[in-house]
């Protein structure tokens, strides 16, 4: 599922999980996970937003997108 024959490719798998996550208006991050400096493996994470986000306090992050919704 995660083969890809272009170079920056993402393989099928990582395409259909991109479009779901950005679907419901989330978004993807990739960081490779190193030992030393080659290359072991990959760490995938993704945010979604909430349907009724609390009030941001002083230590949230609000760098990522939220969905806002109207009473």
């Amino acid at each position: 599922a995660f083969y890809s024959t272009k170079a920056e490719g993402m393989g099928i798998g990582l395409s259909l999980c991109r479009s779901i996550v950005e679907s419901h208006l989330g978004w993807m991050k990739a960081e490779n996970l190193y030992n030393g400096s080659t290359v072991t493996g990959c760490c995938f994470t993704f945010w979604l937003p909430i349907a009724n986000p609390p009030p941001a306090s002083p230590t949230q992050r609000t760098d990522s997108p939220t969905l806002q919704v109207a009473p």
